[in-house]
C-alpha cells in the first residue's frame, strides 16, 4: 500500500470488500440502469467497474463489462450533448478509458465527437446554460482530457471565447458570471432579469473556474484565459464571509446568508479546491493562501454542521474523503490529511452500523434514504471514492471539476 494512502492496514481489508460489495451490486444493476450518463448512468457504472477491476479482476465480469461499453460506444450518435446524461460525460469516460493503457491508445478514437462539440458551442454570445452539469462549464473536462493527446485548442478556444462572451465586468479588476435568465438552475425565478451569482461548484462560478483552469495548457489561450481566471478568483475572494469567527466562509448563492453545506455541489470545499488549484496554474499564492484557510475551517465541520445526510459523491460523507484527498494533493496539511482520515472513519463506522444500506441516498422531498447505483450520487461514486483510499489516485475527479 502507498505510505502516502489513508487507511490502516485494518481498514484496507474492510474497504477491499465492501468495494467487491458494491462491484457486485452496480453490476447488476448493468441490466436495468436507465439511460447511458455519466452521473447517474451506464457511463458512471462503468467508470466505477473498470477501477474496480484494476485492483481486484474478480469483482468485475469481463464479458459483461465488454458488452456494455460497446454498447455505450454504439449509441453515441443517440445522445444529448451535456456533462451529466450525454455526450460530453459519455465521451470523457470513454477517453478516460482509452487512456489507460497508452500503449493501446487510440488518437481518432473521438475525433469526430471533438468536432461535433465544437460546431455545436461555437455561438457567441453564449445563449444556453452555463454550468457544469447542463451548461457550457460541463464540456471542459472532455477538452482536457483529450487536450493530454491532442491539439484541443480549437474546441477549448470555442468554450473560452463563450464564456467571455458572457461575462459581466463587475469593475476594472474583476468579473464573474450571472445565471443566465432562462436558467433552471436559478434560485430567483421570479424576476430573471435580476443578477444572480451562484456560487456553487455545480452551479455557479466556482464550475466556471474550474472548467478554465485546464486551458491554462495551450499557449494560444493562457493569456484571454488568465485574464478570466485571475478577475473571476478576486471577484470570488471578495464574496467571502467577512465574519471570520463563522464556520461557513461563502453562502450558496450571492445576497443569500453565508450557509452552505459540505459537498462537490455547493460550500466551502470545492470553492477552496478551485482558487487552490488556479493559484497554482497562474503562480499566485496569496489564492493557494487564502484557500488554505477556507479549508482549514471547513475540516473542523462535523456531520450535523456540514449536512450530511448520505455518502455520495455530490454531498455524502464518503465524498469528503475524496475532496479532502484532493485538497491534501494540492496544498499538503495535516489537518487535511487528518480530515480526510476522520471522514473514512466515519464512513466505515456508518457501514460497521448499516451495512450496504449506509450508502443509500438520501431524498430531501420524501426525507428517505433509497438505494442509488448512480456516479453522483450512490453505489458507483462511493466505490470509486473508496478506491482512492487504497491507491492515492483521484484522476477520474476530473469529470466533476476537481481535477
Amino acid at each position: 500500500m502507498p505510505t502516502h494512502a489513508i487507511a490502516s492496514l485494518e481498514q484496507e481489508a474492510q474497504i477491499r470488500a465492501i468495494i467487491k460489495k458494491l462491484a457486485s451490486e452496480v453490476s447488476q444493476d448493468l441490466h436495468t440502469v436507465q439511460g447511458n450518463g455519466l452521473l447517474s448512468g451506464l457511463a458512471g457504472h462503468l467508470l466505477f467497474l473498470f477501477n474496480a477491476y484494476r485492483i481486484d479482476e474478480s469483482s468485475v465480469d469481463e464479458v459483461l463489462f465488454s458488452e456494455k461499453l460497446e454498447q455505450l460506444q454504439e449509441q453515441l450518435d443517440q445522445q444529448s450533448f451535456e456533462l451529466s446524461s450525454g455526450l460530453a460525460g459519455q465521451a470523457w469516460v470513454l477517453e478516460y478509458l482509452n487512456q489507460a493503457d497508452l500503449e493501446d491508445y487510440e488518437p481518432d478514437l473521438l475525433t469526430e465527437v471533438d468536432q461535433i462539440f465544437h460546431d455545436a458551442l461555437n455561438h457567441q454570445p453564449w445563449p444556453g446554460e452555463i454550468e457544469s452539469v447542463l451548461g457550457l462549464a460541463g464540456y471542459a473536462p472532455y477538452a482536457a482530457r483529450r487536450n493530454k493527446h491532442s491539439d484541443q485548442s480549437a474546441l477549448y478556444g470555442v468554450i473560452i471565447k463563450n464564456f467571455a462572451s458572457v461575462a459581466l465586468q463587475v469593475n476594472e479588476n474583476e468579473l464573474t458570471w450571472s445565471q443566465p435568465e432562462n436558467s433552471v438552475y436559478r434560485f430567483e425565478k421570479d424576476d430573471p432579469h435580476k443578477p444572480e451569482y451562484n456560487l456553487g461548484l455545480a452551479h455557479g462560478v466556482p464550475g466556471i473556474i474550474a472548467s478554465l483552469i485546464p486551458a491554462m495548457q495551450i499557449d494560444t489561450l493562457k493569456d484571454t484565459t488568465a485574464k478570466l481566471l485571475t478577475q473571476s478568483c478576486d471577484w470570488l475572494i471578495a464574496q467571502q464571509n467577512p465574519h471570520k469567527h463563522e464556520e461557513c466562509s461563502f453562502g450558496s448563492c450571492v445576497d443569500q446568508e453565508h450557509k452552505s453545506r459540505l459537498g462537490w455541489c455547493y460550500g466551502d470545499l470545492t470553492i477552496a479546491l478551485t482558487l487552490a488549484r488556479a493559484g497554482q496554474v497562474l503562480d499566485r499564492p496569496s489564492y493557494v493562501d487564502r484557500a488554505l484557510e477556507i479549508a482549514l475551517k471547513a475540516a473542523k465541520r462535523d456531520a450535523a454542521s456540514g449536512f450530511i445526510n448520505d455518502a455520495g459523491l455530490c454531498h455524502g460523507f464518503v465524498g469528503l474523503v475524496s475532496i479532502f484527498q484532493l485538497l491534501n494533493k494540492q496544498m499538503p496539511h495535516p489537518e487535511l490529511e487528518k480530515a480526510a482520515k476522520y471522514w473514512l472513519e466515519f464512513s466505515l463506522n456508518q457501514y460497521n452500523e448499516k451495512g450496504l444500506k449506509a450508502f443509500y441516498s438520501y431524498n430531501g422531498e420524501t426525507k428517505e434514504h433509497n438505494q442509488n447505483h448512480g456516479f453522483l450520487m450512490g453505489n458507483a461514486g462511493v466505490g470509486i471514492g473508496l478506491i482512492s483510499v487504497l491507491t492515492d489516485d483521484l484522476d477520474w475527479a476530473e469529470c466533476l471539476l476537481m481535477a
